[in-house]
């Protein structure tokens, strides 16, 4: 017996803002799925005997609203490779900017390059006590078609939820956290910040399960 897991169902026309439109995403969502079940079973070579166990808990949300932050990050810094003093993570991922039918279009960063995440496109205008991580945070919608994907979600919400306990060891505002602390903490935990960072290899040790992961 095998796994597959498979990424195939696509929604457009809904509003995910909206809970009937979701709702009605979510039935199409779990209808295509049936249909794919279907044709794997009677078109493909090996499926026949295959079956479905497990569904994602909800529907895929590419992109809703987003904040205005103290930075915007932009298609030309995407473009550009951009290096930020306030980095707190990295993304080298191409701008997969989708539309209704077969028309997505996909543009990479030039000669293989990554752009920095800015600490700054995490704190929303106007507000002195709240941090953002994930698909909100503050980017125009090419810039977000390329940094919205989880591996860099997840490393802005390490960056939020570090941050946010400095400040609360601090008694600081995330404006005026001293981002330089900040990245020192990431860097301790493993985050790359910088595209020549040299990641050292992890130290040997006697302790039960040292250096497994």
């Amino acid at each position: 017996e095998g796994v597959m897991h498979s990424n195939m169902t696509r929604m457009d026309g809904y509003d995910p803002t909206d809970p009937v439109s979701l709702t009605q995403a979510e039935i199409e969502g779990r209808r295509q799925t049936r249909e794919y079940v279907r044709f794997l079973q009677e078109r493909v070579p090996g499926y026949a005997n295959a079956r479905l166990v497990w569904l994602s808990t909800q529907i895929g949300i590419r992109e809703t609203r987003r904040v205005y932050g103290d930075y915007r990050l932009t298609i030309e810094d995407v473009m550009g490779a951009r290096k930020f003093p306030d980095t707190v993570g990295q993304c080298g991922a191409p701008v997969e900017d989708h539309h209704g039918g077969r028309d997505t279009k996909w543009v990479y960063v030039p000669d293989s390059g990554v752009y920095d995440i800015p600490f700054r496109t995490l704190i929303p205008q106007g507000l002195d006590n709240v941090l953002v991580a994930g698909r909100c945070f503050s980017a125009t919608h090419e810039a977000h078609a390329s940094c919205r994907s989880m591996a860099q979600t997840m490393t802005m919400g390490q960056a939020v939820g570090v941050a946010a306990a400095l400040c609360v060891q601090q008694a600081d505002s995330p404006r005026t956290l001293n981002v330089q602390e900040l990245q020192q903490r990431l860097l301790g935990m493993g985050a790359v910040l910088y595209e020549d960072q040299h990641v050292p290899a992890e130290e040997p040790s006697d302790r039960p399960g040292a250096g497994v992961r």
